[in-house]
């Protein structure tokens, strides 16, 4: 791995006490961008705090890795707007047939930014297809 791409620390931060902290590391391993981090953003979605768990699903979004389906599934049913919005971004993002579902269950979703976020996820998926 070269020099610049180191991501270890950014990952040991994901555990930190602060949900500053973690949610700051989430969203600058998106930014490096390097395919290890997906496994440990995918644990970061189980995370207590609503902000680092829309991080995760935000960075995991810049990755469309198929590994992050089903958490992202599962992240749908969350209660805070801004998480499903997120989850639903990602999955909007890998286009994965899996999604469709839970997507068009969303289209019905109170927050309008989730519902318009689930549409564009559909979409991405038949046009994947």
């Amino acid at each position: 791995m070269p020099e610049g791409k180191r991501i270890d620390f950014l990952v040991k931060d994901l555990q930190d006490k602060s949900w500053i902290v973690r949610e700051d590391a989430a969203e600058l391993l998106a930014e490096v961008g390097d395919p290890e981090a997906v496994e440990p953003l995918i644990n970061t979605l189980n995370d207590e705090d609503w902000h680092v768990k829309e991080a995760a699903a935000l960075s995991l979004a810049v990755f469309s890795d198929q590994r992050a389906v089903k958490p992202l599934i599962k992240l749908m049913g969350d209660e805070k707007a801004s998480v499903r919005y997120a989850a639903a971004l990602g999955l909007a993002s890998i286009a994965d047939k899996k999604s469709l579902y839970v997507l068009e269950d969303a289209v019905k979703d109170e927050n309008p930014v989730v519902r318009k976020v689930a549409k564009m996820g559909i979409e991405a998926i038949k046009k994947k297809e």
